[in-house]
């Protein structure tokens, strides 16, 4: 028998509740060119997404999303040069919403600039725009299709480089030194880990939780736990940029 969450998650219902999610993002000032191509990157991976947490990220191939989206292979990877990109879709900008942060922060601890920006991430503002209930079993199944896939597991060690090099240009920034400096290194090994830590706590406490203000509380929970031990690394950083 087909019950109303088996319907919630069939790919159409999926890719409805994700369009009419992104439906007010409309810049005010766009040309048309660049606003054909927003739409068509978001087409993409809102089509991705839902076929995605609807079969599983293994049993879906980039064939079959480009031609639900009626576009080439080719065009596909234009927007998006591996698929696990089109999962992960917002981890690129939420790398380099934690580098502003650090980069233009001012009198604040480094460590508490990196634990709010971290849990104002993505993928939480994923489903905000959505009804709470139904964005709480969205966010589980994303969670649910990503610990399923070796793939996806794999892909944040994978990122972890471009992710370091975000975060070590921001570093040296700050203390007009250059991002292969020892010490910018390793406060950026230790924001990865605080970023690892918050990641984990996400996709553990979303199983768990029965509200998302429950699961921002218990992940911030866990990421200043880690906070405590990374602390003297990052604040000794801090006095390097006084």
């Amino acid at each position: 028998m087909t019950t109303n969450f088996d319907m919630e998650l069939s790919v159409e219902a999926i890719l409805g509740t994700l369009e009419a999610a992104h439906a007010g993002e409309e810049p005010v000032a766009e040309g048309l060119r660049d606003r054909k191509k927003r739409r068509l990157r978001q087409r993409i991976s809102n089509v991705a997404t839902a076929l995605f947490l609807a079969e599983g990220f293994d049993a879906v191939s980039v064939a079959r999303i480009a031609a639900a989206c009626e576009v080439s292979e080719q065009t596909v990877f234009n927007y998006f040069p591996t698929k696990e990109s089109m999962f992960f879709d917002r981890d690129e900008s939420y790398a380099e919403a934690l580098a502003e942060a650090v980069r233009h922060r001012r009198a604040e601890p480094l460590g508490d600039v990196v634990v709010d920006a971290l849990i104002g991430g993505v993928p939480l503002d994923r489903w905000q725009d959505l009804d709470e209930a139904h964005a709480l079993r969205l966010f589980r199944r994303f969670c649910e299709v990503a610990d399923s896939s070796p793939v996806l597991r794999a892909a944040p060690f994978v990122e972890l480089e471009r992710f370091m090099a975000t975060i070590s240009a921001a570093l040296a920034e700050r203390i007009g030194g250059e991002p292969d400096d020892p010490e910018v290194t390793l406060a950026a090994i230790v924001i990865a880990g605080l970023a690892h830590v918050w990641a984990r706590a996400t996709f553990t406490h979303v199983q768990r939780t029965s509200s998302m203000a429950a699961l921002e509380g218990a992940v911030r929970a866990d990421v200043i736990r880690a906070l405590r031990i990374a602390t003297p690394t990052l604040s000794a950083f801090d006095n390097l940029d006084a």
